[in-house]
């Protein structure tokens, strides 16, 4: 369906009282990759009306940032013809000193960034526990997965996640305030998507069709073993591809380490799409969520398959209108 001709609105609210639906720009990038989900907004330079508790104000003789400041929490809504989902929860992390405004705004890892620096040191610990301790007003979803021994050196808790990824590959991101954890090929989308070719793709120029031999890896996986100096090594896949190194939990046997490398490792090498696709506001896609593309043009339906969303942008202004650009990362089936 074509959405060209919707009427777009907006709502964004700060801090619960104050509310506008017009601006110049809105943009949002929502991934797994990067930690935190991201916006930004642009006013219009004519920025003059809101409300507050309900009631109308006008801005015209007041300074904006004596109204809103960093730190304050901001909830972006949007859709078509006044049907508005929550695009983006957060808080506004700056705030520019040019006009237009700009306000740039972080989800909850802001609040991560800013706690106080932690030192402790585990002799033992898994994920969930690890993040339960730098994180305990959150709920968590992580992997079952052991880390040994750990140690936290006077470091915040957003950058034990950064260490997190660096060591062990590990992806944490935010949705509806709970915090998730685990490797990427190990989530399970909870929400999926039908996206059919010449129905509801705005744009499939950036979405690649390309075959197992396209897309060769070599993995080098490593798993220590507690108490010791040892550690299972395994090697899989094509050494004339993309070499890769995997951390993988402490303590697997080697035949669970094989199975780790063959499901990462068949994930990724694939005959199918890749990529990203371009869409209207509908479906509402989100980073975690799966794809499931049909394309008519292919009756034997050998290019009809379910990708997972690694992240999704959202763009809205005059001349995109309402897009989201949906980065397919590996196919599920």
């Amino acid at each position: 369906m074509n959405y060209q001709y919707y009427n777009i609105a907006v709502k964004i609210t700060i801090n619960e009282a104050i509310q506008f639906g017009v601006v110049e720009s809105i943009y949002i990038e929502n991934t797994i990759e990067k930690f935190s989900d991201t916006a930004k907004i642009t006013l219009p330079r004519a920025f003059k009306n809101a409300q507050e508790n309900g009631e109308n104000v006008s801005l015209a003789q007041k300074n904006l940032l004596e109204i809103i400041k960093s730190g304050d929490t901001i909830k972006i809504e949007a859709g078509y013809n006044d049907e508005l989902k929550v695009e983006f929860e957060g808080y506004i992390d700056e705030i520019g000193a040019e006009i237009p405004l700009l306000l740039i705004c972080e989800d909850e890892m802001y609040q991560l960034k800013k706690k106080e620096k932690i030192n402790k040191t585990f002799a033992s610990v898994t994920l969930e526990e690890l993040l339960k301790f730098i994180a305990p007003a959150y709920e968590i979803q992580a992997l079952n997965m052991p880390l040994g021994k750990f140690m936290i050196e006077n470091a915040t808790p957003y950058k034990v996640i950064e260490e997190l990824k660096q060591q062990y590959g590990i992806r944490c991101y935010f949705k509806n305030k709970v915090l998730i954890a685990g490797l990427t090929v190990d989530f399970k989308p909870a929400v999926s998507h039908d996206f059919v070719f010449g129905k509801n793709i705005r744009n499939s120029n950036s979405l690649i069709y390309e075959t197992k031999e396209q897309r060769k890896r070599f993995y080098k996986a490593i798993s220590h073993q507690t108490g010791t100096s040892k550690k299972i090594t395994y090697e899989y896949g094509d050494t004339s591809g993309d070499h890769r190194t995997l951390h993988l939990p402490l303590n697997l046997s080697e035949n669970e380490v094989k199975e780790w490398v063959h499901k990462i490792h068949d994930a990724h090498v694939y005959t199918g799409y890749g990529g990203a696709l371009d869409s209207w506001a509908i479906p509402f896609t989100n980073a975690g969520d799966s794809t499931k593309l049909t394309d008519p043009n292919y009756p034997d339906k050998h290019r009809d398959m379910t990708l997972f969303v690694e992240s999704v942008i959202v763009n809205i202004n005059k001349s995109d209108g309402y897009k989201r650009t949906n980065k397919v990362s590996f196919k599920i089936k």
